[in-house]
């Protein structure tokens, strides 16, 4: 197990990676199977119909594939037809065992063999080398390494590690818990690293999501237009608790106090599960 965290988190490790400043989750069916069928459907397509060295094949690659205002939950925000699958090899497409798994540019120079289509994309290659997320200044790097040890797939990892305030509440709470912070040390040990995974399953499905609740704090108001997520708490009239951050942060809508108090509930018992790991 590696004490490294490298220095940019969009491919970790070879067996994961993220896609979401390319538009990954921004579709109105934003799950996850959704999400990978949509991929795998322009992945292979992408093969077929365009050439990185082929600049006119990539413009009416991009004229077809690209996803329209009707289809993006913020339809200001640009998603590239460009993203796909990296791990994706079509001489094995029908013989393969399982689904491909990392996401990446399909006309990124790196997987091109020094070929850079790039400019043909929706940001040009300067904006896409230069940009890096929030998280690269937020996170911590201990909280970085335990995104990376206990999320093991892309569609998971880019959810944790854009959602940086999921990632330090956790962490403030076991220490509620636990009387300190949790250190590096103590994020290491195998039990924490897998109770911590458990929490961040929470993202992969959480039953109380709203519909635009995918980008967990913000509120979709438009184009570009977004608000903070309100606790659901304020929303139903009732005492907020402290479990309620990682609530917002997973785009909870809870209609009923009931409903409220179960969400609660789910969450408590995860965050109780890590702190007893961490102790």
């Amino acid at each position: 197990m590696s004490d490294t965290v490298p220095q940019t988190l969009c491919h970790p490790d070879g067996r994961k990676s993220c896609g979401a400043c390319c538009g990954l989750y921004n579709h109105v069916v934003h799950d996850e199977e959704a999400t990978w069928a949509r991929l795998l459907r322009r992945t292979r397509a992408f093969y077929q119909e365009a050439s990185v060295g082929d600049e006119q094949s990539l413009t009416k690659f991009r004229e077809k594939w690209e996803d329209g205002p009707e289809d993006k939950l913020l339809t200001g925000l640009r998603s590239c037809p460009f993203l796909g699958f990296v791990d994706f090899d079509p001489a094995e497409d029908e013989t393969r065992q399982g689904r491909p798994k990392q996401v990446g540019c399909l006309v990124h120079p790196l997987q091109n063999d020094g070929v850079d289509g790039r400019d043909c994309g929706i940001y040009d290659r300067f904006i896409c080398e230069d940009y890096l997320c929030a998280a690269h200044d937020v996170l911590r790097r201990a909280e970085i390494r335990l995104v990376l040890d206990a999320v093991d797939d892309s569609y998971l990892y880019g959810l944790a590690v854009t959602n940086p305030k999921f990632v330090r509440k956790l962490l403030e709470l076991v220490a509620d818990r636990t009387g300190a912070l949790p250190g590096g040390t103590v994020l290491r040990r195998p039990e924490v690293i897998a109770a911590a995974g458990r929490c961040f399953e929470l993202m992969r499905d959480w039953p109380y999501r709203a519909e635009d609740g995918i980008f967990g704090q913000v509120e979709v108001a438009g184009e570009l237009d977004t608000a903070r997520r309100k606790m659901p708490a304020e929303l139903l009239g009732v005492e907020e608790a402290p479990e309620d951050v990682l609530l917002v942060c997973m785009g909870t809508q809870c209609d009923t106090v009931e409903e409220l108090k179960e969400a609660r509930q789910i969450v408590v018992e995860v965050v109780d599960r890590l702190a007893d790991a961490a102790q």
